[in-house]
Order: C-alpha cells, then structure tokens, then sequence
C-alpha cells in the first residue's frame, strides 16, 4: 500500500478553509488529549492542537506548509488496520473503541499511541476525520491493541509474560504487541506471520491448534486453549490463548491474548512429582504397618500361649511372685494383641477399596448397640437419637466409627454417674458449608454423638485424633490410643470431617460430617494422609 489512502489532491481546497474557520474548529480540537482533523478522501492532516506539536513535533506552520498525512506516521503494514478501524466509525462502539498503533514523531522516534476516530461534517457537508490521541502509558509488551483485546486480556490475564494480537478479516493479516514477539524470542522487525504460524507451533500441536482457531473464528464460540511453541532460539514455551470473534459476522475482528505460562507449568508439575512421591512413600509406610503388624501376631500369640501354659501347669512352682509376673506379661502380650490390632484396622482404611453402599445409619446405631450391649448393661449407659441419615459409606466404616466414639462416651463417664448420650443430626446450611469449605453442590449431614462424662481441655481437641496420643493412664482408662484417629481417617476417607469440642461442666460433643452421596470409587483416590 502506498503513502496515501486515496489520490492526492494536493492543495487544501476551499471546504477545508471551511472548516478551519467553523465551529467545527473548536469542537474537534477542544477535547481532551492529542487531536487532530484529518481529510476524509486521503488522511491529510488539516488541523491540530498543541499537544499534537508538543508530542510528535509537528508545528501548525509545519502542517500548513507541507502535505503532512495521518498515514505518514506510522508503518505501512498498519494501514490496513487503520481503515478497518475507519470502517466502524458510524457507529457509537466505533467511535468509543481505540487502536493501538506506533507513530513516528518528527525526529524519527517511535511510541504507541491509543487512537480514536469519529467522523465529523461541516457547514458546507463536507466530511473529515476527528483523531484523538492518548500516549499508551502501559510498559511493553503488556499494552492492548485495542478495546477488543483490552476487555479481554483484563478479563482473563495479568500483564505478565502476556500479548494480545488482532486478525482482520479481510486480509487476514495480524496485528499484535511487542509481548508476541517477547514470547516466541523473535525481533520486532521479524515477527511470526500469526501466534498460530507453523514455524512456531510443535508439530504435536500444530493441527489441533489450527482445528480450534478455525472453528472460533466461524462459530464464534470463546477459544481457550494451550499449546507449546518452538521459539526462535529453539527453546520450548507453554502459553495459554484465549481469543473470541468481535462480532457476529464471519467478517469480524479475531482478537486473543496470550500469555506466557511456561513457569506455572514447570511449578505445577514439580508440586505433581512431589505429590506422587509422597503418596508412594505414605503407600510404602502403609504397607510396612501392616506388614510387620502382621508378622508380629504369632510371635504374640506364642507367648500368650505359652504363658497360659506355665500358669496351669507349674502354677504350684512357680509360687505367688511368679504367678505375678507370668500375669503381667500376659496382660502385656494381651495389650500389645490389641494395639497391633488397632494399627491393622488403621492401616486397612487407607488402603480399602470397598464399594460404596447405600447405608442407614439407624441400622448402622443399632448393630453397635448390639455389639456393646453387655457393656451398655453394666454401666448403665443410656443413649437417645433422633432419626438418623441414609448415606453412601461402607458399612463396616460406620459402625467402626459410631462404636469407637460411642464406646469412648462410656468408658470416660463419671465415677458413680450413669453415661447419658445423645445422638442429633442435621443437614448442613449453604453457610455452613462454605465456613467448612465443603463442596457447595453436594448434601451434607452433621452428626453430634454428646455425653455427660468428664470430657478434656480445648486444647487437647485437635491432640486426641492423633495416633497414640492420649490424656489418661493405661491403667485408668485401658485402650491403644488409636480410636479416635481411626474415626478420623473414617471420616476422611468419605470425603467428610469429624471435630471435637467440651462441654464445660457437661461433657464432651464428638461431631462428624458426612456427604449423602459419594462419587463412584473409580473416580475417588483415598486421603493419602
């Protein structure tokens, strides 16, 4: 393309003198920023302000004198964006958008300026351009080319590592920031035909990147994809696009950002590659628990029987201090039978890979009543509920987990006092569940199993759920200490909680929460705590 947009007339005629002595004059050139009044025919710059003069050097006198057009400040490869842009101009969006275009000042140097056109009539109806121009302030490559591209980037990105681009229609030619050429390690002077050119584009991706681009720019639907591009100096960047048609028609603007994301990626995959190896190394200690858990029982099982043994067999012999200690050490054996029990049924939760089932929970109370009932009987215990939840769970889990905190009630009571436990359930308000940081679209249930015994310290409340951790003497309150953790990896591993709390002068609440529906197993990873 030429110099010039349309043939030279090359004389101011007699409707320009027209408009300079108009009105028109004062309301072109009044407003805010660098303006200027352009011939509609060829872009021949008629009249301008002193911003104009203080920013690209050109005088009144220097504009009167010589045939100075818009044209001749930038590079020819924008005027094709300049008439697409002059195209919209009937319109109010037109004339309220901006294009970004780099002009050259009279020295030669070069800045980019955010441009607006608006056409403009004078007396005689004669029709001229109304340029404003805005110095574009941002720090390259982070400027937008224009409103299209300035909604979106803001939409959607930061000004790092990021560039937006533009394709006419017409030519199909792109227009793009500095950040194009900062992305792909390109010169200025020797930018990409297109962010999509296959020069750049790895060839894994090149074909469905094409596929894509295509398909936004006939359809109209949003493009949001990734892509990894070869840049010129052969190294590998990930970057993120997202572009969208400017209107309705196939003949619209295609405008996109795109943004740098090779340092997201490269810390993503790192924190990936230690979530593998903590899961294999939690699976490895996993194994080894219930490994030597396992090995250790017959051993146990020896010594307990043998013990049992020595105490029928040689009990005249071995005398009262020997049936003392022959007692203890079975009693240890007996403990040590239990914990190592304990620590199998813990380890069995995480590496379970039980189906899901549907679960009444008011059957699942009265198997555990069952199963305690001669301890219920003899310390009295009373337990009153309301009507429980159906939920999705494994069977075997929720009596664990019911029994554990149940049995807990009765064994800490109060010396003399009869335990009274309570059973509430509830379902779970939205406000709830975002205080909880639960999944806002699924159902949850709240569980409270409540007693009169003598309860702990709050700052005990988080220590109990820990393996081993225990507030009371083995010889006071028997138990491996194990319980409460295991209710935690219960609760954990139905993608729910379970917290505790005093009750000061009353006792102790135990509350867990439960989804009404878990996602099918073959979807679902187990907490890998």
């Amino acid at each position: 393309m030429g110099k010039h947009l349309a043939p030279d007339t090359g004389y101011v005629n007699q409707n320009d003198l027209n408009f300079a002595e108009s009105t028109y004059k004062c309301l072109a050139l009044g407003g805010p920023g660098i303006s200027i009044v352009v011939n509609s025919d060829d872009l021949r710059i008629l009249l301008a302000n002193d911003l104009f003069e203080r920013y690209l050097q050109y005088s009144t006198k220097n504009i009167a004198e010589t045939e100075l057009y818009f044209t001749d400040l930038m590079d020819g490869s924008y005027h094709e964006r300049l008439l697409f842009q002059l195209s919209e101009v009937d319109t109010p969006e037109g004339r309220l958008s901006f294009v970004c275009y780099p002009l050259k000042s009279k020295d030669g140097s070069t800045k980019y300026y955010k441009v607006y056109a608006s056409p403009v009539t004078d007396q005689s109806g004669s029709s001229y351009y109304n340029f404003c121009l805005l110095p574009e302030l941002a720090t390259p490559p982070a400027w937008f080319l224009s409103t299209a591209t300035r909604e979106m980037f803001l939409e959607k990105y930061g000004a790092e590592n990021t560039a937006t681009f533009e394709k006419l229609p017409s030519t199909g030619r792109y227009y793009y920031s500095s950040g194009v050429c900062a992305i792909y390690e390109t010169e200025i002077t020797d930018p990409p035909c297109s962010p999509f050119d296959e020069r750049f584009v790895h060839p894994e991706d090149y074909a469905r990147v094409t596929a894509e681009v295509a398909d936004a720019q006939k359809s109209g639907t949003t493009l949001l994809t990734e892509f990894t591009v070869i840049t010129a100096r052969q190294n590998c960047h990930i970057v993120q696009c997202l572009a969208k048609r400017i209107g309705s028609s196939e003949q619209s603007i295609f405008a996109g950002c795109i943004k740098d994301i090779t340092a997201e990626r490269a810390i993503e995959s790192a924190h990936r590659k230690k979530e593998i190896e903590l899961a294999q190394s939690n699976k490895e200690l996993e194994e080894f628990a219930y490994v030597a858990s396992h090995d250790m029982q017959e051993p146990l099982r020896k010594i307990t029987t043998f013990g049992n043994l020595l105490s029928e067999k040689f009990k005249e012999a071995l005398g009262g201090d020997g049936l003392i200690y022959l007692s203890r050490m079975t009693a240890s054996a007996e403990n040590m039978r239990l914990l190592i029990n304990d620590l199998l049924e813990f380890s069995r939760i995480s590496k379970s890979a039980h189906q899901y089932e549907t679960v009444d929970l008011n059957h699942t109370l009265r198997q555990v009543k069952q199963t305690l009932d001669l301890v219920i009987q003899e310390s009295g215990a009373e337990i009153s509920k309301v009507q429980l939840p159906v939920v999705d769970a494994v069977p075997s889990q929720m009596e664990q987990l019911f029994a554990n905190i149940i049995s807990n009630a009765i064994k800490f009571h109060k010396p003399g006092v009869p335990p009274v436990i309570q059973i509430e359930c509830s379902l779970l308000s939205e406000a709830e569940k975002r205080n909880l940081k639960l999944t806002a679209n699924s159902e949850y249930y709240c569980i409270a199993i409540s007693d009169n015994g003598i309860g702990f310290e709050d700052e005990y409340k988080e220590r109990i759920f820990q393996v081993f951790q225990r507030l009371h003497g083995k010889s006071e309150y028997p138990g491996s200490g194990i319980g409460l953790a295991i209710c935690k990896r219960i609760a954990e591993y139905h993608h729910g909680m379970i917290y505790a709390g005093n009750i000061p002068g009353t006792g102790a609440r135990f509350t867990f929460i439960l989804p009404r529906l878990q996602k099918p197993l073959n979807t679902h990873e187990p907490d890998k705590k």
